[in-house]
């Protein structure tokens, strides 16, 4: 498998038959990168994805405009359709359905949240000298233990070490 890169939402939530929710079925594996460009920083989390139970993928649905929702319930992302007005159809059939607040949408099977579990977040800081700073924390390997001079032990279990940009 290569690496990929895919926009996801940062609201937590993912539709569950996009290339993403696919690549996660074969690795669930992820890294989510943050960059400033302003500030010269950087933040990149790597670690485990989990599906997020049902219950709370139905709660954060419902959280959503009535809009948002039907435009989830609406588009299956990434799957092909005949025209534009095949989602439109749907939309106004929705908005009729459930418009006026008495009926709640059900949440579609295809829509849900994921979380990242991270084993390793590492923050870079850009310098004008090209030597940047680079500090990583992470989950020590099995029997992996802090010196206190390259591996230093940081709190809830984790260690944290500095990179040679």
């Amino acid at each position: 498998m290569t690496d990929r890169c895919e926009w996801a939402s940062l609201e937590g939530k993912e539709r569950r038959l996009s290339k993403v929710d696919q690549g996660l079925a074969e690795n669930p594996r992820a890294a989510l990168s943050f960059y400033w460009e302003a500030l010269k920083r950087c933040v990149r989390v790597e670690g485990r994805v989990e599906k997020l139970p049902e219950e709370e993928s139905d709660s954060y649905f419902h959280s959503r405009p009535l809009e948002s929702q039907i435009g989830s319930s609406v588009s299956a992302q990434s799957t092909p359709i005949p025209s534009r007005d095949t989602l439109t159809q749907r939309e106004l059939q929705l908005a009729a359905e459930y418009g006026d607040g008495k009926k709640e949408l059900p949440r579609p099977s295809h829509w849900g949240g994921y979380v990242v579990i991270p084993e390793s977040v590492e923050f870079w800081q850009g310098q004008t000298t090209r030597i940047h700073d680079r500090i990583r924390f992470r989950r020590p390997r099995s029997g992996e233990q802090p010196d206190g001079v390259m591996l230093h032990r940081g709190e809830s279990g984790w260690v944290y070490e500095r990179l040679s940009p």
